[in-house]
């Protein structure tokens, strides 16, 4: 049975993935995964660098930082689509347009902290009107608690930590028309070098998928047990989280992963643009990638597709 090191994003929530590691779904497809926990998608970044992990579960912006650093990935499957994980939360305050001269906690160089700033332009600040505030989101609601900022942008479950708080939601990722979507890359290597382990685990997440949906609360109790929390408290996490679980059969459409071959005409490739000009412009990378089709490859969710007639 081939090893499979994956890695997940511990500072998120894994509903599905989850569901496949301990309800057997890897097993049935014929893999031994290890699963392997980082703090951050950017922690994940310098683990694929260094061969640790073969598939990992992030998001847009920490992929397009290895890519951008010459870390051979490629987008595979996209997980979920979280709309209101991502949200500006502030206490004291009606909206975002009150913010001016206030300090906002933002972790610096991801989505949260491109989607702060396209809440702060659709409310008339300039960066430069108010203090950001660099934090973790474990960092956030000691934080602001202390009344060291006044406002966030961050994601749950910090973002429900700010909400206990008092903290009120004045904007999210889906009303500053922001592409949120949680996806898995392997190294291009690996993915090359195995591409029966690719089928095998199109299969597994094919299996998990429906099984988490066919009964959504049921599938919920592994990560309500790693974040400690009652299945109520986690299901109204998931519920502020706005997610829409994306089909293995809705991913080759245009919206998402597109046809293989052509992901230029993609949501999701018009979103590295955006995001690659940003990273620049905010000294996370010295230069946009050349070029971007290489980092998205839907051949093996069609393949799988297609294997299953």
């Amino acid at each position: 049975m081939p090893k499979v090191r994956v890695g997940f994003q511990t500072g998120d929530i894994n509903n599905i993935t989850m569901v496949a590691f301990n309800e057997g779904y890897f097993e049935k497809a014929g893999l031994d995964v290890e699963l392997s926990p980082y703090s951050s998608g950017g922690a994940m970044v310098p683990a694929l660098a260094a061969g640790e992990v073969d598939i990992t579960w992030f998001f847009p912006f920490p992929s397009l930082t290895a890519y951008a650093n010459g870390v051979g990935l490629e987008v595979i499957l996209l997980d979920h689509a979280p709309m209101t994980a991502e949200r500006l939360i502030a206490k004291g305050v009606s909206s975002a347009g009150d913010l001016k001269g206030k300090k906002i906690g933002v972790t610096i160089g991801t989505s949260g902290h491109h989607s702060l700033l396209a809440a702060l332009d659709k409310a008339g600040i300039a960066q430069d009107e108010v203090d950001l505030v660099n934090l973790k989101p474990a960092e956030m609601a000691a934080a602001f608690s202390a009344n060291q900022i006044d406002a966030a942008w961050t994601w749950e479950p910090a973002a429900g930590e700010l909400n206990k708080l008092g903290g009120e939601d004045l904007e999210t990722s889906e009303s500053v028309g922001a592409y949120a979507v949680a996806l898995w890359a392997a190294r291009k290597e690996f993915a090359e070098a195995n591409p029966e382990v690719m089928m095998k685990f199109m299969e597994a997440w094919d299996m998990a998928q429906k099984a988490y949906l066919e009964d959504p609360s049921a599938g919920q109790k592994w990560e309500a047990e790693r974040l400690n929390l009652s299945a109520e408290e986690f299901g109204d996490m998931v519920g502020r989280q706005g997610s829409t679980v994306i089909l293995l059969e809705d991913q080759l459409s245009d919206e998402w992963l597109g046809e293989p071959g052509k992901p230029q005409s993609t949501d999701l490739y018009q979103a590295y643009e955006k995001y690659a000009a940003f990273l620049v412009e905010q000294g996370r990378i010295d230069k946009a990638p050349d070029d971007l089709a290489p980092l998205i490859n839907s051949s093996y969710i069609a393949e799988y597709l297609s294997s299953k007639g």
